[in-house]
């Protein structure tokens, strides 16, 4: 079992040799961005010795593009996009390859399960990664988990255990080290199978991954805390790509309408009461009576005179005083907006 394991690795790695080198993209992410990574994540549940089962999916970021249909025992890929740049023959040696993979990695680890000192019920999850920045592979790793704790993590062409896992996890990588071609099928798979698929993969969703789809949000009722308390939820869904920014507002959007009617209201008001204030001066000025000597008259007098240049000023001033008012008017309403 282990011999045919190694030689559908080598024989994958072989197909896919022609499509990672040189590993360029036509599409490439600004250096500003964070770099595009792919993931493989994979959890195992051990029941007891004879009892497993589990689960494995693949990631380009945020978007799982694949997963592992244990039932069925294949790979079922998610996006029109998920197969890459990968060949038929190249997919096709993957998934024996993950069958392989998935029945042997089960029978290994309750083979062993007692010289590493896993005691039933464990869990085990595996998480391997590339990177890529600027359209080149820019990292590579896989981690290993026990219990749900660090316990190990393949980096160059050795395992090693992690930081506080104990003598337990020195053993497990004591025995993963004798293995030679193992390791060197790991590090080529993480160095070079796994940036080119990454490759292929960015390039065959480029537009579904650049693609801007605003948010959609609504307000629920929820299950009320308490007496006189009401719980509101919001939801946003349907936006893409994944940040989002969302601010609740209290009582923002049903007082605005009203302080805009309000803004309008006095500012009618005012220019009526301007308006009425001119009137009531030019009425004034025909009750005095041009037999007494008074020097304002003349002034005055010239004021109803269109031609004047007292009624040019008049005019001047209340057009000023009106225009004014306007302006106050429409900087209060943007401030509002």
């Amino acid at each position: 079992m282990l011999l045919l394991l190694l030689l559908l690795f080598k024989r994958l790695l072989c197909y896919g040799a022609s499509t990672v080198a040189p590993l360029h993209l036509g599409f490439h992410h600004s250096a500003s961005e964070e770099p595009l990574s792919y993931r493989f994540i994979q959890i195992s549940s051990f029941a007891n010795h004879s009892w497993a089962q589990t689960q494995s999916s693949g990631w380009l970021g945020e978007v799982q593009t694949e997963v592992w249909d244990s039932v069925l025992g294949t790979i079922r890929f998610l996006r029109p996009w998920s197969q890459g740049n990968f060949s038929k023959e190249e997919l096709k040696n993957l998934q024996a390859l993950l069958q392989l993979y998935m029945h042997g990695f089960t029978k290994q680890v309750q083979a062993f399960a007692s010289q590493f000192q896993f005691e039933y019920p464990f869990e085990l999850q595996i998480l391997s990664s590339c990177q890529m920045h600027a359209g080149k592979a820019s990292g590579s790793f896989l981690y290993g988990a026990y219990q749900g704790s660090d316990f190990l993590s393949f980096r160059g062409n050795s395992w090693k255990p992690s930081p506080g896992a104990g003598s337990q996890a020195q053993n497990v990588c004591r025995v993963l080290n004798h293995y030679r071609i193992v390791k060197e099928i790991v590090q080529n798979l993480l160095s070079d199978t796994c940036p080119g698929y990454l490759a292929g993969l960015v390039e065959a969703g480029k537009s579904d991954l650049e693609r801007q789809v605003k948010p959609e949000a609504w307000v629920s009722k929820g299950p009320s805390p308490g007496s006189g308390h009401l719980l509101l939820v919001c939801h946003v869904s349907g936006f893409h790509p994944k940040p989002v920014w969302v601010m609740w507002m209290r009582d923002g959007y049903s007082i605005l309408p009203i302080l805009i009617c309000l803004t309008v209201i006095i500012t009618l008001v005012m220019l009526v009461v301007v308006d009425s204030w001119f009137k009531k001066q030019s009425s004034n000025q025909n009750v005095i009576s041009p037999r007494e000597p008074n020097p304002v008259f003349s002034i005055r007098a010239n004021i109803q005179d269109p031609t004047s240049p007292g009624h040019q000023l008049c005019l001047t001033q209340e057009l000023w005083i009106k225009n004014r008012f306007s302006k106050n008017w429409k900087t209060s309403l943007k401030q509002l907006w």
